[in-house]
Protein backbone atom coordinates (compact mmCIF):
# COMPACT_ATOMS: atom_id res chain seq x y z
CA UNK A 1 0.00 0.00 0.00
CA UNK A 2 2.92 2.54 0.41
CA UNK A 3 3.74 2.14 -2.93
CA UNK A 4 0.60 3.51 -4.21
CA UNK A 5 0.33 5.82 -1.83
CA UNK A 6 3.91 7.28 -3.34
CA UNK A 7 2.70 7.40 -6.64
CA UNK A 8 -0.10 9.31 -5.85
CA UNK A 9 1.75 11.82 -4.27
CA UNK A 10 3.70 11.91 -7.00
CA UNK A 11 0.72 12.36 -9.38
CA UNK A 12 -0.32 15.14 -6.80
CA UNK A 13 3.07 16.75 -6.62
CA UNK A 14 3.72 16.64 -10.67
CA UNK A 15 3.79 19.24 -13.49
CA UNK A 16 0.36 20.74 -14.34
CA UNK A 17 -3.04 22.65 -13.31
CA UNK A 18 -4.60 20.73 -10.02
CA UNK A 19 -7.43 19.79 -11.92
CA UNK A 20 -5.54 17.79 -14.50
CA UNK A 21 -3.30 15.84 -11.57
CA UNK A 22 -6.93 15.56 -10.35
CA UNK A 23 -9.15 13.77 -12.61
CA UNK A 24 -5.23 11.67 -13.59
CA UNK A 25 -5.46 10.51 -9.88
CA UNK A 26 -9.51 9.75 -10.07
CA UNK A 27 -8.64 7.71 -13.13
CA UNK A 28 -5.87 5.58 -11.71
CA UNK A 29 -7.36 5.29 -7.98
CA UNK A 30 -11.03 3.73 -10.12
CA UNK A 31 -7.93 1.19 -12.22
CA UNK A 32 -6.41 -0.05 -8.80
CA UNK A 33 -9.27 -1.07 -6.69
CA UNK A 34 -9.92 -3.48 -9.17
CA UNK A 35 -6.47 -5.13 -8.68
CA UNK A 36 -7.20 -7.77 -5.80
CA UNK A 37 -3.41 -6.46 -3.77
CA UNK A 38 -5.99 -3.36 -3.01
CA UNK A 39 -9.22 -4.48 -1.74
CA UNK A 40 -9.79 -8.21 -1.89
CA UNK A 41 -12.59 -10.60 -0.27
CA UNK A 42 -11.30 -13.36 2.34
CA UNK A 43 -12.62 -16.64 2.61
CA UNK A 44 -10.84 -19.78 3.02
CA UNK A 45 -12.80 -21.43 0.20
CA UNK A 46 -10.98 -18.34 -2.02
CA UNK A 47 -7.92 -18.51 -0.69
CA UNK A 48 -5.75 -20.37 -3.57
CA UNK A 49 -7.86 -18.02 -5.92
CA UNK A 50 -6.49 -15.03 -4.59
CA UNK A 51 -2.91 -15.96 -3.87
CA UNK A 52 -3.09 -16.66 -7.08
CA UNK A 53 -4.23 -13.38 -8.16
CA UNK A 54 -1.66 -11.41 -5.89
CA UNK A 55 0.99 -13.16 -7.72
CA UNK A 56 -0.40 -12.63 -10.99
CA UNK A 57 -0.58 -8.66 -10.54
CA UNK A 58 2.73 -8.31 -8.95
CA UNK A 59 1.39 -7.68 -5.19
CA UNK A 60 3.32 -11.04 -3.68
CA UNK A 61 6.62 -12.99 -5.28
CA UNK A 62 7.18 -16.62 -5.50
CA UNK A 63 9.78 -15.19 -2.80
CA UNK A 64 7.25 -14.35 -0.12
CA UNK A 65 5.36 -17.86 -0.39
CA UNK A 66 8.74 -19.36 0.95
CA UNK A 67 7.65 -20.65 3.74
CA UNK A 68 4.29 -22.41 2.37
CA UNK A 69 4.65 -25.93 1.54
CA UNK A 70 6.10 -27.23 -1.84
CA UNK A 71 3.04 -28.13 -3.11
CA UNK A 72 1.31 -24.75 -2.82
CA UNK A 73 4.27 -23.31 -4.63
CA UNK A 74 4.23 -25.70 -7.18
CA UNK A 75 0.98 -25.05 -7.79
CA UNK A 76 1.10 -21.47 -7.99
CA UNK A 77 3.90 -21.71 -10.48
CA UNK A 78 2.03 -23.85 -12.76
CA UNK A 79 -0.62 -21.46 -12.72
CA UNK A 80 1.04 -18.41 -12.70
CA UNK A 81 1.15 -15.87 -15.88
CA UNK A 82 4.46 -14.98 -14.08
Amino acid sequence: MDRLNEEYMEILSGEGAASEKFWKLEKRIKEDKKDCGVQCEKSRSNQLYIMLELLNEGAITMDDLKDFSDELKEMMKHFSNR
